[in-house]
């Protein structure tokens, strides 16, 4: 028996934020390469830490991330979502002594499991329950805890976290190739702040677009040129693929055309080559009035060596191509 492990984790990526003007003593040797794969939507985490190894609050800013080519085109800039979680809340109610207790006039969105901080509050302190609009914690306070004192409750593993997301269609058009990246945070005036991924101040990243392990469909081929015979006019013959093809093969063409009225005709052959000899056999045809404003597309099966397009009506500036896919 064939035993096989895939993981399921987060892509995760550390950057430097230098917000308190602090000098950034961590200074890591290298920064991983960020792997993103095209034909599938990409959530990408970063964690955004202080020149102290800490997370920081992302409350108030928004994060961005530019994308460059390897030739410095930019080809992405969007936001990111914020993860982290910061709520602060004031107390409503007089603590006589110092309990596991606190008491807010609301505790929307505070949950068990998060971390309390604030005055009187000791280190590594939990929310265990919330009932109502009571909170109660893991340790007690180290005093009475006076009305209008302000606690915070974050998640620890989401504090100065924000994900991007690379969807598939952002990713659709771009070769599989080594992208540069650089990411800034935008705080509540406007102002940008620089983010850092490697040793000296480093500011972009490199991530790998991968286009192999969803490869997708073939490219379209993209005939735009006739030529004329005897008043028909002809595509060039492309080839249709018959080895890859079933015995019902599907094969799709779309039509781009301006005013263009009449018959456009699908041939194929099943010879191995194509001369002035070759014998071609009509396959499908379409019919156009000329009042099309949307390419036309035309399906149809069969297992043939060659196709090629022709039509009785002059297609000079009527029709622009056709896209065909086997």
């Amino acid at each position: 028996m064939q035993k096989m492990y895939r993981y399921l984790a987060n892509n995760k990526v550390v950057v430097l934020a230098n917000l308190a003007g602090y000098v950034t003593e961590y200074r890591p040797v290298y920064q991983k390469n960020l792997q993103v794969y095209r034909g599938i939507d990409n959530v990408v985490h970063f964690e955004v830490r202080n020149h102290d190894q800490k997370p920081i609050n992302l409350s108030g800013y928004t994060p961005k991330i530019m994308v460059f080519t390897e030739n410095n085109v930019l080809v992405l800039e969007k936001e990111g979502n914020v993860l982290d979680d910061a709520i602060t809340r004031t107390t409503s109610a007089v603590e006589t002594a110092p309990d596991k207790t606190l008491t807010f006039s609301s505790t929307s969105n505070i949950t068990a499991g998060m971390f309390v901080s604030g005055t009187y509050i000791k280190n590594n302190t939990l929310v265990t329950d919330v009932t109502d609009n009571t909170v109660t914690m893991n340790k007690s306070a180290t005093d009475a805890v006076p009305t209008g004192t302000e606690i915070t409750f974050q998640t620890k593993s989401k504090k100065g976290v924000f994900t991007i997301t690379l969807t598939e269609n952002e990713l659709l058009d771009l070769k599989q190739q080594y992208l540069k990246y650089a990411i800034y945070l935008v705080n509540s005036t406007g102002e940008k702040v620089l983010t850092y991924s490697s040793d000296h101040f480093e500011a972009k990243g490199t991530m790998y677009l991968d286009g192999m392990t969803f490869p997708g469909p073939l490219a379209s081929y993209n005939l735009q040129s006739f030529t004329e015979d005897n008043d028909v006019w002809y595509t060039e013959s492309i080839d249709a693929q018959p080895g890859i093809n079933g015995n019902s093969a599907l094969h799709t063409a779309a039509f781009y055309t301006d005013t263009f009225s009449g018959d456009i005709v699908v041939e194929g052959t099943l010879e191995n080559l194509v001369t002035l000899d070759t014998n071609w056999a009509e396959v499908a045809t379409l019919t156009l009035t000329g009042s099309e404003s949307e390419p036309t597309p035309l399906n149809f099966n069969g297992v043939f060596t060659f196709l090629r397009f022709k039509t009785a009506t002059d297609p000079t500036d009527k029709i622009s191509k056709i896209l065909i896919r086997n």
